[in-house]
């Protein structure tokens, strides 16, 4: 079954038919099958205030008579053939699904720390093994110092795996206020939220598209990757951890870091604890 044209698209088409074709507008009419008059017929609504109370009460996808119902409630007294009409003239008629996004981040500044287990950091890092199979680096480090807590290397990264990971670095290291996070799917999961929230540690997420939010640990990651992940071919994880951990070690006790007063990390925390 053919659908109709709507009016509006049948004048644009004698529009092109009466420049294209050069015959006159009452032949062009006829054509698509609409009268003379409305070809001339300019319209005198102003909907412009009903196009922006349906905007802003179809912001969740709502049908229409939900929508209509909550311009009744908000005090506008429009009929529902008005509303109707010009709803039916946005295309909201036509409901499409709406597009999974981030809920608004609001912009955590960055700043250094007085002292240990305020503010930990951590991300993720990719590589894969000499057959090709990925592994991810879970890099946790402490704001303060920049000491590198902990680097957990696996296949998989869930949430869960997150969670007893941070009970054992938390056991051996103390508990952090804040763990500043990207967006990633284990950091922004339920159970890794509500575990945070009986713990009593803040999450500290970084806006989307904003690496510098969480520069830190991005150095870090840098710093990582060059000296290790680009460095070596792994055959297996255990040569992976292993090799992670001479340099973690390296890095906190060797490595001196200009933020730090050409400090090591560890130098860095025993100074300030003295």
């Amino acid at each position: 079954m053919k659908k109709n044209l709507e009016p509006e698209i049948k004048r644009e088409l004698a529009s092109e038919l009466t420049v294209e074709y050069d015959i006159s507008i009452s032949r062009a009419c006829n054509l698509v099958n609409i009268h003379r008059s409305y070809f001339y017929y300019v319209t005198k609504k102003d909907d412009s205030e009903v196009e922006d109370a349906i905007r802003q009460a179809a912001v969740f996808g709502d049908g229409f008579w939900k929508i209509y119902r909550i311009l009744r409630k908000s005090g506008n007294m429009w009929n529902h053939k008005k509303v109707y009409r010009v709803y039916k003239a946005m295309h909201y008629e036509k409901r499409s699904r709406l597009k999974k996004r981030l809920p608004i981040r609001v912009k955590n500044l960055l700043a250094t720390p007085e002292r240990p287990n305020i503010t930990w950091s951590m991300d993720f890092v990719s590589d894969a093994v000499e057959c090709g199979r990925k592994f991810r680096v879970l890099n946790i480090i402490d704001d303060c110092d920049r000491l590198a807590i902990a680097q957990e290397i696996s296949m998989s990264m869930p949430a869960k795996r997150v969670i007893k990971i941070l009970e054992k670095v938390i056991w051996l290291n103390g508990k952090p206020k804040n763990i500043r996070c990207d967006n990633g799917p284990e950091f922004i999961a339920a159970d890794f939220r509500n575990w945070c929230k009986a713990n009593e540690i803040n999450l500290l997420f970084t806006q989307p598209g904003c690496p510098t939010q969480n520069s830190y640990i991005e150095r870090f990651n840098g710093s990582y990757r060059r000296a290790v992940l680009d460095a070596y071919i792994f055959r297996n994880l255990s040569e992976a951890r292993e090799q992670t951990e001479i340099w973690r070690t390296y890095y906190n006790e060797q490595r001196p870091h200009e933020s730090l007063d050409n400090m090591t990390p560890v130098e860095y925390r025993v100074n300030k604890t003295v």
